[in-house]
């Protein structure tokens, strides 16, 4: 399982690789919730690191323009970015369909893999069902699936989707051998649930800044590395995240 930070810039980039964040995620939180940052950022954080260091660039909640998302995913391929995360929530799911398949058309010669996303909290902002993504990912060919929120109100993914039905998705995005990932305000308290689900890659930001503050703290390596030493504690077993485990519903 691999650990993802949220970086706004190189400064907050250097701090989660110091504390073994596996990928940066760069976004710009100053446009939009989850807005996309601009190129020199992208290339800036890109050429400061070797290929093993995964670098994703988040293109938010794209618009429903495949024209203009498409051409946004192909500036994120030419910057070198490891993959392109594609955010979608006003969109039917013919037009979201169409706007990733536009995308995977886009890198085509690169490298850069393609990550369909949906929001666990799409219903307050009348967006599409999130647990299509696994479905709009097969069928457009993309290389992975992300499950986020937009509402950073102090909830987050488990109080809009449970586990259960988080399980279900990130198992159906595995066989079809897509790589799966989870965040949306995650917290150290919910690192227990996250490895039994056991997706491929946990998002945070929040729980890595100082202060525990997204907006108006900074990345810091210290909690970086608390949370990835946390996170190997139960993916070895010496911390048994099956203990205690409350009953859970079956998916519907």
């Amino acid at each position: 399982m691999l650990l993802m930070v949220s970086v706004q810039d190189l400064p907050e980039a250097l701090e989660a690789v110091r504390g073994r964040a596996d990928i940066v995620d760069v976004k710009n939180l100053k446009e939009t919730i989850i807005g996309s940052n601009f190129p020199p950022v992208i290339r800036e954080v890109r050429n400061a690191f070797p290929k093993e260091i995964h670098v994703s660039v988040t293109l938010g909640a794209a618009p429903n323009q495949a024209g203009t998302v498409s051409l946004a995913v192909f500036g994120a391929a030419a910057l070198g970015a490891t993959s392109v995360k594609v955010g979608l929530l006003e969109s039917d799911p013919e037009s979201a369909l169409r706007i990733l398949r536009e995308s995977k058309r886009a890198l085509e010669g690169y490298p850069t893999k393609l990550i369909a996303a949906t929001f666990a909290d799409s219903h307050l902002y009348h967006g599409i069902d999130p647990t299509l993504v696994v479905e709009l990912a097969r069928d457009s060919h993309s290389d992975g699936i992300l499950i986020d929120t937009l509402t950073k109100d102090g909830r987050n993914l488990f109080d809009f989707l449970p586990e259960a039905k988080l399980k279900s998705l990130v198992d159906e995005g595995k066989e079809l051998r897509m790589s799966t990932a989870l965040s949306g305000a995650l917290r150290m308290t919910d690192l227990d649930v996250l490895t039994r689900i056991n997706p491929d890659i946990v998002g945070v930001r929040g729980a890595v800044c100082t202060r525990g503050d997204r907006y108006g703290g900074k990345i810091d390596a210290a909690a970086v590395a608390k949370v990835k030493q946390a996170l190997e504690l139960r993916l070895s077993g010496e911390i048994d995240v099956f203990a205690n485990v409350p009953s859970v519903a079956p998916a519907t």
